[in-house]
């Protein structure tokens, strides 16, 4: 289904909804909201005007949403936190489950809003959380770690975007396993690391698939990346803090991997849909 030619925005809205709809796509006022500014160049749908309209790229966005494509792919930009990022198929689109990492990073070291201080995003991606958490702790500074090459590059046009690159630095490592790391001086570290089962990853419904299986798959039980970040903590004796982003099955797996460890459980918070979403530990 494609939209008329024609020059009334909400007519245009209308037919997009409706498409959308029939698609069974949720949020459909949100994203034929957001498909219409994209496609006329604004950042905000209440910005458009008429004469920004271009139809042939409504319909081009469109077109790929019904087949299946999300839309944050499409657009090469999805909403976190305060901001807009850049995302690609490099990289996984930040989600709000997230959100409660940052929040919750904000609570714990509100304190230290303008002291000078460092922290790490590992597993960083687009960099949302690292980049989120440096716009609102003004003098902090952040190492972000990615195993992708090409998921740093979407991580420095986004520092660079949002005029945060002056307290950024960047790594491509496995993990925590680059020689010259220190983390004497990090007072955290965030991380949303990989942790859909390897046979879980087929029944996912097929918008994630469009995300690199490099950020879905944590390994036969899911718990690899969690096994190799607490392990290489642990024989550091890390003294600062760890904040991992969980799934609810794999929770009590993470639990005992940090028990095993000899760590300490802070807390474990939920997300705003009610499932357990993020684990706060420390090595002390």
């Amino acid at each position: 289904m494609t939209v008329e030619n024609i020059k009334e925005i909400s007519k245009i809205f209308d037919n997009i909804v409706t498409s959308l709809k029939k698609n069974h796509i949720n949020n459909p006022d949100s994203e034929a909201k957001i498909i219409i500014s994209s496609a006329s160049g604004k950042k905000n749908f209440n910005f458009v005007s008429e004469s920004d309209l271009n139809i042939d790229k409504i319909n081009s966005i469109l077109k790929k949403r019904l087949e299946g494509k999300p839309l944050a792919k499409i657009i090469n930009q999805k909403g976190f936190w305060n901001d807009v990022f850049y995302t690609n198929e490099n990289t996984l689109d930040p989600r709000a489950d997230s959100e409660i990492l940052v929040e919750s990073i904000l609570d714990d070291f509100s304190f230290m809003k303008t002291k000078k201080f460092n922290f790490i995003d590992l597993c960083s991606g687009t960099g949302c959380l690292g980049l989120s958490l440096l716009g609102e702790l003004s003098s902090s500074h952040c190492l972000f770690i990615d195993i992708s090459p090409e998921a740093i590059k979407v991580n420095k046009i986004n520092s660079s975007q949002l005029n945060l690159d002056k307290r950024s630095k960047f790594l491509v490592s496995n993990l925590l396993s680059d020689p010259n790391l220190n983390l004497s001086n990090i007072e955290f570290i965030v991380s949303n690391p990989p942790y859909i089962k390897s046979s879980d990853i087929k029944n996912l419904n097929s918008e994630t698939l469009h995300d690199p299986l490099l950020s879905l798959d944590g390994g036969a039980d899911g718990c690899d990346f969690y096994r190799s970040i607490i392990n290489q903590l642990n024989n550091i004796e890390f003294k600062g803090y760890l904040y991992l982003e969980i799934d609810p099955i794999v929770k009590d797996k993470v639990v005992n991997l940090v028990l095993e460890n000899n760590a300490n459980i802070l807390y474990i918070k939920q997300d705003y849909l009610k499932n357990d979403r993020l684990i706060k530990i420390t090595f002390l």
